[in-house]
């Protein structure tokens, strides 16, 4: 079903609308395009991340092995950057990256929804510098943002904490928000716990194996959008 314009119904009063970033607001997947332009930052470091990509790539291809993988990326990605050279290089791939990628109609509904009285919150999987930095490219540095964290450590960064799936939900119920909310909107089925706490879901420009996991897991209760 698809549904061209508007918030559709909602409930009664101001509710809850969240959305995720990557292929919701912005086209692409920001973090994975920071961490391949990152990793190729000079010889040495490129040279240290393709060998370590033979062991990590079949890693991330398996679901118990995806936590290490993503964190090795990371280490690669941040060995030897401060926190402040981490938000400068994040702030320069951010003005590229949503420069070329922007989905208007779905900031035009994040924007409605403000104006009606909304809460509106960004629910990412991407890394906090990276997707602060995205939130201030869509004109969205006021909206409140839940991301991956990262923490510095001795010669890099790691992750500390993910907002992923189930994740999502949780990291909600901390800023007090309880279930369900109004308004979800995504573009990928690893955010189904977060449709199921949704009254009205949304998917945005899913590709069709995303329909056929979403309607196998909710029915037909949500709406495409693109």
């Amino acid at each position: 079903m698809t549904e061209p314009s508007g918030v559709g119904p909602g409930v009664a009063g101001p509710g809850v609308a969240v959305f995720d970033l990557d292929g919701t607001l912005c086209r692409g997947d920001s973090f994975a395009g920071f961490l391949r332009r990152s990793m190729l930052d000079g010889r040495l470091r490129a040279v240290l991340s393709l060998a370590a990509a033979v062991v990590l790539v079949p890693l991330f291809l398996l679901p118990a092995g995806r936590r290490r993988a993503v964190r090795g990326f990371v280490l690669l990605a941040t060995a030897g950057r401060s926190a402040a050279q981490l938000a400068r290089a994040a702030a320069e791939f951010a003005a590229e990256h949503v420069a070329k990628g922007r989905i208007e109609p779905v900031l035009d509904r994040l924007r409605e929804h403000r104006e009606r009285g909304d809460r509106v919150v960004v629910a990412t999987g991407c890394a906090e510098p990276l997707a602060s930095a995205m939130c201030r490219e869509l004109g969205l540095e006021d909206v409140e943002l839940l991301a991956a964290a990262l923490a510095p450590g001795r010669f890099a960064h790691r992750p500390v904490r993910g907002c992923l799936g189930v994740q999502k939900v949780a990291r909600l119920s901390e800023l007090g928000i309880a279930v369900p909310i109004s308004h979800a909107y995504t573009d990928s089925a690893a955010d189904l716990p977060l449709l199921r706490a949704a009254e009205q879901r949304f998917l945005v420009e899913p590709r069709p194996r995303t329909v056929t996991r979403v309607r196998a897991a909710l029915g037909p209760g949500f709406t495409v959008l693109g």
